[in-house]
């Protein structure tokens, strides 16, 4: 709308448009219409209001908004940082603290270990001095219960350690050559008592295919095999519990499953005539049958040609796992169920530690259970090969002669003949009786011996007495030896019956090499020079080694003092007693006439690191002085001074371990401390230590 005004008077005069003079923004201009005395103007307005400006306040909004979000997002990553800052602050803490936790724990650990192991040091090896006396039957029996019941505990505190070890990652295996035969052969021995109260039949059968040496961890494959052993000893009431070794390539090669045989009286084709979980079916988990079983390639090739791969197994006939426990029996700490625990007790950690150890050795672990069948465990382990003599173990006495097994189950005859086997003894088999005769006119050589099972003389006693007069008959100038082989499950005293009448001797089992062998000499007339005075084995290169030598037994308490004193003077030596850190560097201080230290480590005033510490000094001191050409007379013909100082302890943690070598002590044995454990240590300071004083 445009309005023209007359603005030369105060009033304007409008000279054109409407009278309508409107609001809001208008633009004024001025006109000159050539009068110079006239002033007018021109008036220009919109009509309607003008519209709000949205693009504007949509881009303003849009740029608040974004101006908001970028704000917010650097408000939220500065605050952000700062938690993450603070929470590295709190994690920093808290991993000072579960560090700090550990290392209670571990010296808790350390702590509870020495204070239980010290006196048990003192029982146990005090125990063994008295099985050295003269003692009978009864109280050799006695003292065996003892030690065995304090073998037990020391044994408990060693599966708790371990565990602590493996959670910490510092557990390493050994290598070192040792026969597996005479390990079994031990772990038997071990549970011969338990499984005899049970009335159970104990065996093992190691396949002719095993190294005779082989090198690896014997303590702990022994540790897993007794974990098993024992499991199967807890839960087992009838039947039997065998222990098998064979290689991996053997069983590998050999497709055709182990069938059960059952014969018409309800008895299977096992050792003791119970049904079993197959021991195939154990090995379902292992990912080298998975792999290599079903393949075209069966040819085996082991990691390295030096290596071989075991497979070992033990079979019982208990009770069976539960199919909802079976998922949890490797887990540290967990049994198969409360009334179990209460039952059989135990702490639940045996398996999970027996897992840990077979993977360092390269191996696996598997198992098949039938509730109220069975259980069989098997695992793998990769070892190395030893150079040895196959026949090491084949005693010269047993050279040429031929023994014949009578049993009517193939897996018992074959455990017998294995036994027999490693004496040197060649083994013919006949689950027959009256093929007994027919096999002895046979053999290339004349059978001296005939090992009949009790079970099999009870199930044909009605032909056994015709079977004894043939094979006593007058015509034979020197009589087969006839042997009862004895089970657990068979009462004792009608095996005295029968051989007292029939002239038999009774081998009771489970069979050992070295018991088979002495009950094979006595009967043939010979003498067992093997074992000594209560089954101590005698050592007389050792006793020469450690003969007039001077040691110095360093401990504050006195029963342990008087066991490893005891244990060395078995031997020959000379041992003077120090009960403290202080009488030790007074006696130690060089020159001196001692061979050799054992020195405690927990001791008060000072304890053995120092005092081993102090020890050193004075021998760097006067090592200096023999360099210098300064050495006193005792000393003339000694190019180094140093005495070997074996930490005797009962910490048995890495810790402790390093620490000891930092101060420069040469060994480590831990209590309770077996003798032989003592006198290895000893042998091996002498034969490396040529100028020890």
């Amino acid at each position: 709308m445009v309005n023209v005004y007359d603005t030369t008077n105060d009033k304007p005069i409008s000279m054109y448009g409407s009278d309508d003079t409107g609001s809001g923004m208008f633009h004024n201009s001025t006109l000159n219409f050539g009068d110079p005395s006239r002033r007018h103007e021109m008036h220009c307005r919109f009509m309607q209001k003008p519209p709000l400006p949205w693009l504007a306040i949509t881009y303003s909004l849009g740029a608040y908004v974004i101006a908001l979000l970028i704000g917010h997002i650097f408000y939220a990553t500065v605050h952000r940082i700062a938690k993450v800052e603070d929470d590295l602050q709190i994690m920093k803490k808290l991993k000072k603290c579960a560090e700090a936790a550990d290392v209670a724990k571990s010296q808790f650990l350390a702590t509870v270990s020495h204070e239980i192991r010290t006196p048990m040091n003192g029982v146990l090896g005090m125990l063994q001095m008295l099985m050295d006396t003269d003692l009978d039957t009864t109280q050799q029996d006695y003292v065996r219960t003892a030690q065995a019941s304090g073998k037990a505990l020391v044994s408990l505190i060693n599966e708790v350690l371990d565990q602590a070890k493996i959670e910490s990652g510092k557990l390493e295996l050994e290598a070192v050559p040792f026969d597996l035969r005479l390990v079994c052969d031990d772990i038997l021995s071990l549970f011969c008592g338990k499984a005899q109260e049970k009335g159970l039949e104990l065996a093992v059968y190691v396949s002719d295919q095993v190294p005779q040496t082989l090198i690896g961890d014997p303590g702990r494959m022994r540790q897993i095999i007794t974990n098993l052993m024992g499991n199967s000893i807890k839960f087992t009431e009838r039947g039997h519990i065998y222990l098998t070794v064979h290689v991996v390539e053997e069983v590998m090669s050999c497709l055709e499953v182990e069938t059960e045989f059952q014969n018409t009286n309800n008895t299977y084709n096992t050792l003791s005539g119970y049904k079993v979980a197959n021991r195939r079916h154990s090995w379902q988990s292992f990912q080298l049958f998975n792999t290599d079983l079903h393949s075209a390639e069966m040819p085996f090739a082991p990691i390295l040609p030096e290596t071989i791969r075991l497979i070992i197994s033990v079979e019982d006939t208990g009770v069976g796992i539960p199919p909802e426990a079976q998922s949890r029996i490797f887990m540290p700490f967990m049994q198969v169920g409360p009334s179990i625990a209460r039952i059989h007790g135990g702490t639940g950690i045996g398996l999970s530690i027996s897992k840990c150890l077979v993977h360092l050795m390269k191996g696996e672990i598997g198992y098949v259970s039938i509730p109220n069948v069975g259980s069989t465990f098997s695992f793998t382990a990769v070892l190395t090969k030893a150079r040895s003599n196959a026949n090491a173990n084949k005693s010269p006495g047993f050279k040429g002669i031929n023994a014949l097994v009578v049993d009517h189950k193939p897996v018992r005859a074959k455990v017998t003949k294995y036994h027999l086997q490693r004496l040197g003894v060649k083994t013919e088999l006949t689950t027959d009786v009256n093929q007994v005769i027919p096999k002895m006119n046979c053999a290339s050589l004349v059978t001296r011996l005939v090992l009949v099972d009790k079970e099999t003389w009870m199930k044909e006693s009605h032909s056994m007495p015709h079977l004894l007069s043939k094979l006593r008959s007058k015509d034979q100038s020197d009589p087969p030896k006839l042997f009862l082989l004895e089970n657990p499950t068979n009462s004792i005293k009608s095996s005295s019956n029968i051989s007292r009448e029939h002239n038999l001797n009774v081998i009771m089992k489970p069979l050992r090499a070295s018991m088979l062998q002495a009950s094979l000499r006595r009967a043939l007339g010979g003498v067992d020079k093997v074992h000594g005075k209560n089954g101590v084995v005698g050592n007389s290169a050792l006793g020469s080694l450690l003969h007039k030598r001077q040691i110095i037994v360093v401990d504050d308490n006195v029963v342990n003092l008087k066991v490893a004193a005891g244990a060395l003077k078995k031997y020959g030596a000379e041992v003077i007693c120090a009960d403290s850190g202080k009488k030790a560097i007074a006696l130690l201080k060089p020159p001196h006439s001692f061979d050799a230290c054992f020195m405690d480590i927990q001791m008060p005033e000072m304890d053995g690191f120092e005092a081993t510490k102090r020890i050193r000094m004075m021998e760097r001191e006067l090592n200096e002085r023999i360099e210098r050409g300064e050495a006193p007379p005792e000393c003339a013909k000694v190019r180094r001074w140093r005495t070997p100082i074996l930490a005797m302890t009962a910490d048995v943690i890495q810790a402790t371990y390093e620490q000891c070598l930092k101060c420069e002590m040469d060994g480590y044995v831990s209590k309770p401390f077996e003798g032989e454990q003592l006198y290895r240590e000893v042998t091996r300071f002498f034969q490396s230590h040529d100028h020890v004083q």
